[in-house]
């Protein structure tokens, strides 16, 4: 920390520079989890670099970080919206012209929250509409971030959606196990 209680800007290690910068300029495989883009933007930032020591740990400290800067945040330009596949080229941009601002890192990681909050809710809102559908069910890991679930929860409901998140059965891989095991008792008969 430094002495006003800031985190620095960059902890990495001179040595992971290099790789984290060749790795950028390769064609990354395509990942259906929210959790991959907390990961890279908590090791971009600096946290959990590298070490992770529980699942979900870089969405939690990002959380952490982004809670005191939330309310002032705005979200980086969004991607286009044109179909099924997310592309977050300008959100990494966007992030990497703000390390180099030397912006406090807090307010990056409430930047980039904003940012799946906009991308997500939209997202959303266009497939329900394209499928007629007007109850949403936010479910998956990236929900058990407060942020995150307060914030689409927020933008669904103002959309006029019914919202549904957990209250009993948690929202990672925990609640996929009973809904899974539901099925198969079902099956069963």
């Amino acid at each position: 920390m430094r002495g006003d209680g800031r985190l620095p800007l960059r902890r990495q290690k001179r040595q992971h520079r290099r790789p984290v910068a060749q790795a950028s300029q390769r064609h990354s495989p395509l990942a259906s989890s929210a959790g991959r883009l907390f990961d890279a933007c908590a090791a971009i930032l600096g946290t959990c670099f590298e070490l992770q020591s529980y699942e979900g740990q870089t969405g939690m400290e990002l959380e952490v970080l982004a809670n005191p800067f939330i309310e002032e945040a705005e979200a980086w330009a969004l991607p286009p919206d044109n179909g099924s596949i997310i592309r977050w080229r300008g959100l990494w941009e966007a992030l990497l012209r703000d390390m180099a601002a030397e912006v406090e890192i807090g307010l990056i990681a409430a930047r980039f929250h904003r940012t799946l909050i906009a991308v997500v809710s939209r997202t959303t809102r266009r497939l329900a509409r394209e499928n007629e559908v007007n109850t949403i069910a936010l479910s998956g890991g990236v929900f058990q971030n407060r942020l995150m679930l307060e914030g689409v929860f927020s933008e669904l409901s103002a959309a006029g959606f019914e919202v549904l998140a957990h209250t009993e059965v948690p929202a990672n891989d925990g609640g996929l196990a009973l809904g899974q095991a539901m099925i198969g008792l079902a099956a069963l008969g």
